[in-house]
C-alpha cells in the first residue's frame, strides 16, 4: 500500500461556511475535552487480499443554543498512533449549532486501517458538549459502502 502525494493544487480540506465562525472568546473555557474518532481510510477484506479505500468526513457539530464552541486542535493519526496531519494553525470558534466538516479523499490513505482524529474543544461551563462523528463511504464495482463512526470523549487534562 503506497500513500498517496498530496497535489498543490488540492482544495482545503476543512470545509466551513464564513457565517459558520465566530471571533474565538478571549476568556478561559470553562469546560475542555478532547473526543477520539476513527476514520477507517481503509479496509481490509477476503481474507488479506483486498483492500478497499474510503472516503471521509470528519464533522463536528456546535450542539448549544447560545455558546461558541472552540475548536482547538484536530489531528488525523495513522494505524500506529502517528499524526499524518494537524490541519488547525490555530483555534477557531463555530456559532451556535454550525458546523464544519475535514475531508479525506478516497485516494488518501496515509491513515491505512488504523486511521483516527482527535479533535480538542473547549465550550462554556453550561454548554452542551459537541456531536463529532465521521462518515466513510466507498464505491468498488457497481457496489456502495457507507458507515458511521460515533465520537468518543477522553480525557483531557
Amino acid at each position: 500500500m503506497v500513500a498517496a502525494e498530496r497535489k498543490s493544487a488540492e482544495r482545503d480540506p476543512i470545509i466551513v461556511a464564513p457565517e459558520a465562525l465566530t471571533p474565538t472568546p478571549t476568556l478561559t473555557p470553562a469546560n475542555i475535552g478532547r473526543t477520539f474518532v476513527v476514520l477507517h481510510s481503509t479496509l481490509v477484506g477476503q481474507g488479506g487480499m483486498k483492500y478497499l479505500n474510503f472516503s471521509g468526513a470528519l464533522s463536528i457539530h456546535n450542539t448549544s443554543a447560545s455558546n461558541p464552541l472552540v475548536i482547538e486542535k484536530i489531528d488525523y493519526r495513522d494505524g500506529g498512533g502517528r499524526i499524518v496531519e494537524s490541519y488547525l494553525t490555530k483555534p477557531l470558534a463555530l456559532q451556535p449549532f454550525a458546523s464544519l466538516q475535514v475531508l479525506i479523499a478516497q485516494d488518501d490513505v496515509r491513515g491505512g486501517t488504523g486511521a483516527s482524529f482527535t479533535v480538542d474543544w473547549a465550550i462554556a461551563d453550561n454548554a452542551e458538549e459537541p456531536v463529532i462523528e465521521a462518515l466513510m463511504t466507498a464505491t468498488a464495482g457497481t457496489q456502495g459502502f457507507s458507515f458511521l463512526s460515533q465520537g468518543r470523549r477522553l480525557a483531557r487534562r
